[in-house]
């Protein structure tokens, strides 16, 4: 067993929740065989937790090794541990006020939401015991959260919900070295706000990180905002597959703290359950993002040639009767079954003859795995990222053109017509397991953790990052040639060793990433001499990309626009940019307040006359 504590940082657990809450629990049950002190954190307040863990346990998701902790029931702790007069102080009910109560299962109120009459905004929040005494207020108008004794006096005050949680946070690893992992979007804050030097901090990406259209370079999800502005603070950053992490890198800068790992597969075994020849299902929430609406009337189609096919659709959330609406619209309501959420996932995918993803995006799609495990293959669109990361196509699955529907039925009534298919793809699905098995992905953590517990010994911050181009140059058909100085405010020794940097082309309209590495030799213990070429100048078509070095060391990473020695304009907000026009490439600088850019060759014939006979910065370039 290891001697450092792991926990899973979660908003909320709750029975009828997503992908991310039981993959969650799997990992923590998975890794509990490697931890002593493993746990989820959750900061939602639900005075029914107890009955929420006893359903996990009884499900057989949750072991005993797994602990809980809430920041409320850690609060209501604290006044129990207080020292004080044995009378109890009920809490007050005033009728008088417009206020709401929340009671638990055991009809016990829990909550008291005071609001305010005239906008309707809550004033004051009093949080219960089981007893009903008041443990915990917040104070919305003045902006105070009290910890009370089982008086009602005040015991401490908190000024901010950052202050009360990361007080909640750091009792858990008082005296220990802890492994913080931030599984949702909402608790990278209180991840970034945790100042203990003993505190390993790693973030897990659960979901595609791009808006719609979901392509490299289409807007960030407004909730991962956050993590992609901080990430040189955190020691990990884990994803699900190897193509969103080089995405991620590529666009985000290129870090050692950046790893990826999987979601595991079901156990391998044996069932006496029978896959049901003419039985589809799909396990998914019901919302728009999944695209179930495709399925459903991709299925009309399906019914026509195999009048005995069945689709049933399992999960929870907003759209559920949409979708019936439109199963009724079709007239398909006996092939076509909307059945609620389910916690029989192993069982609900290996009876039937396959599954269905009809999603717009997927970070890695657990249903995917979850199904090939047992043997059920899948049929799913070829979306980003997991799809096609998992599934080869007509080996272990299908993947189809993302919005065809046409070939969604397609696919569907070639598998339900032929037997001898599904059972082949059936064998290779089941070999998942081989790739997703808790021991390789036991191994795969423990990797990590070791990687990010050393990095959080050696974290850097660089400052006052500067870098010059003194020679750029088309080298006829070996591509462009670039030198140039990157100089340091503060540089320790131990981490110059560590310094990575590549040259980075980014075109500008629809945007791409293309990169050079460059070989370096430091000059000075502050300033280091880089160079370095770009072969594949073919890649630059038509457009205007931007000329960075991406600068990496170990956990840190910036783009730093370097500026061209020999067209120094009195301050460092010059824009080198390469411009290609047919079969020419330009290299061009933008001086500031200058409407016109100014080709890059001539400041180097005036200022490198010696050099002008072996260096060409603007030149003809023929396509090969």
């Amino acid at each position: 067993m290891n001697d450092y504590a792991v926990y899973f940082m979660l908003h909320s657990i709750e029975k009828a929740r997503g992908g991310l809450t039981r993959a969650a629990i799997q990992r923590a049950d998975m890794l509990s065989r490697l931890y002593h002190d493993i746990g989820l954190i959750t900061f939602d307040f639900n005075p029914d937790y107890d009955h929420v863990i006893k359903h996990y346990q009884g499900t057989g998701l949750w072991s005993d090794k797994i602990k809980h902790f809430n920041v409320y029931e850690f609060l209501m702790n604290q006044q129990e541990t207080e020292k004080t007069d044995e009378s109890i102080r009920p809490f007050y009910h005033d009728g008088s006020l417009h206020q709401h109560i929340l009671f638990d299962l055991e009809g016990r109120p829990r909550k008291v939401t005071q609001y305010d009459q005239k906008n309707g905004k809550a004033i004051k929040e009093q949080l219960l015991t089981k007893e009903g005494k008041c443990f915990f207020e917040r104070c919305f108008q003045s902006g105070k959260y009290n910890l009370l004794d089982r008086n009602g006096n005040m015991v401490k005050s908190f000024k901010t919900v950052k202050a009360y949680r990361r007080h909640f946070i750091q009792s858990l690893f008082e005296n220990k070295e802890a492994i913080l992992l931030s599984d949702s979007r909402f608790t990278d804050k209180i991840l970034m706000g945790i100042k203990n030097e003993q505190a390993v901090k790693i973030a897990v990406l659960h979901s595609n990180h791009l808006q719609s259209p979901y392509e490299y370079g289409s807007t960030l999800v407004k909730r991962n905002e956050l993590l992609f502005d901080r990430m040189n603070q955190l020691d990990a950053v884990v994803t699900l597959t190897e193509s969103q992490a080089k995405d991620i890198a590529s666009r985000f800068g290129r870090r050692s703290t950046i790893h990826t790992v999987g979601h595991p597969a079901f156990k391998r075994g044996d069932s006496a359950e029978e896959h049901d020849p003419y039985t589809a299902v799909m396990l998914v929430r019901y919302e728009g993002i999944k695209q179930i609406h495709h399925a459903i009337k991709a299925f009309k189609r399906v019914v026509k040639k195999v009048p005995e096919a069945k689709l049933e659709i399992w999960g929870f959330g907003r759209e559920e009767e949409r979708y019936r609406r439109l199963i009724k619209r079709l007239r398909i309501e006996n092939h076509v079954f909307i059945k609620g959420f389910t916690h029989d996932v192993e069982n609900t995918f290996r009876r039937a003859a396959f599954s269905l993803i009809t999603s717009k995006s997927e970070a890695f799609g657990m249903s995917i795995i979850e199904s090939m495990s047992v043997g059920t293959p899948v049929i799913c669109y070829a979306c980003k990222y997991g799809p096609t990361d998992i599934i080869t196509h007509e080996k272990n699955g299908l993947l189809i053109e993302p919005g065809d529907i046409k070939a969604l039925a397609d696919a569907m009534t070639d598998l339900f017509s032929d037997k001898e298919k599904r059972r082949a793809l059936s064998k290779e699905a089941k070999k998942i397991t081989e790739v997703f098995g808790d021991k390789k992905l036991e191994e795969r953590w423990k990797a990590i953790f070791d990687e990010a517990r050393k990095q959080s010994r050696q974290r850097v911050h660089l400052e006052g990052i500067l870098a010059d181009i003194t020679n750029m140059a088309l080298d006829g058909e070996a591509g462009i040639r670039v030198e140039g100085r990157v100089s340091f405010k503060k540089m320790e020794p131990v981490f110059r060793h560590r310094i990575v940097l590549f040259l980075q082309l980014r075109r500008r309209k629809e945007m791409e990433d293309v990169y050079a590495p460059l070989s370096i030799r430091w000059e000075n213990p502050s300033t280091l001499i880089f160079k370095g070429r770009f072969s594949d100048v073919s890649k630059l078509y038509k457009g205007r990309w931007d000329v960075k070095l991406s600068v990496s060391c170990l956990n840190f990473h910036q783009f730093v626009q370097p500026m061209p020695a020999c067209a120094k304009v009195g301050g460092r907000t010059t824009d080198l940019k390469i411009c290609a026009r047919g079969q020419r490439i330009f290299v061009k600088v933008y001086r500031p307040k200058k409407k016109r850019p100014i080709n890059l060759y001539f400041f180097l014939e005036k200022s490198k006359a010696k050099i002008r006979d072996r260096v060409r910065i603007l030149r003809n370039w023929r396509e090969n």
